[in-house]
């Protein structure tokens, strides 16, 4: 049985998640090309669903994404004490989508479990939180994973809602089951 900590529960799941998105950015190309909606006609551009939202004062997909890269980026600087990467939130089609996808999971990779396990009660202070903080455990249990999931949920109802056919299955990404 694997022992559960704070990288455990973090770093691989989060991994695991963004992998699932990146494949699910490659159905965004395949139905930009072929499919049609009551809301889009065939041959819509891969880059107008990016644009898509799922009500006029929420982020749109391409946004959804980002925010979920810089989540998980910048729950594995804070618990590690690394510096995270710099994006520029500028992407504005599925090819560049998936780039900061694998951008960000080359830097999930360099987080070493050691770097993470026992940051239980560390201090987190975010510059919104206007000089609170939380312990390390709070931060992931109550921030950011469910911040995390939020934005790679509502990326993957944006999709569902125009019509691109994904399921449970791609959104999860797999189970490792065993005999």
């Amino acid at each position: 049985m694997q022992e559960t900590n704070l990288y455990t529960v973090t770093i691989p799941v989060m991994a695991k998640s963004l992998g699932a998105l990146d494949k699910i950015l490659d159905k965004v190309t395949e139905h930009a090309a072929t499919k049609a909606t009551e809301r889009q006609p065939v041959g819509m551009r891969a880059e107008a669903l990016l644009q898509s939202r799922l009500v006029f004062d929420q982020f749109p997909f391409v946004m959804q994404v980002q925010v979920a890269c810089d989540n998980a980026k910048g729950l594995a600087a804070r618990l590690s004490g690394v510096e995270a990467p710099k994006f520029e939130d500028n992407e504005k089609t599925v090819a560049e989508l998936k780039t900061r996808i694998e951008k960000t999971l080359a830097f999930l990779n360099t987080i070493k479990p050691e770097q993470i396990i026992g940051k239980e009660d560390v201090k987190i202070a975010l510059p919104y939180w206007g000089g609170k903080h939380v312990t390390g455990f709070e931060y992931v249990t109550q921030q950011a994973l469910p911040n995390f999931f939020f934005h790679v949920t509502t990326a993957y109802s944006i999709l569902r809602t125009n019509g691109v056919v994904i399921g449970k299955s791609d959104y999860i990404g797999g189970v490792p089951l065993k005999d």
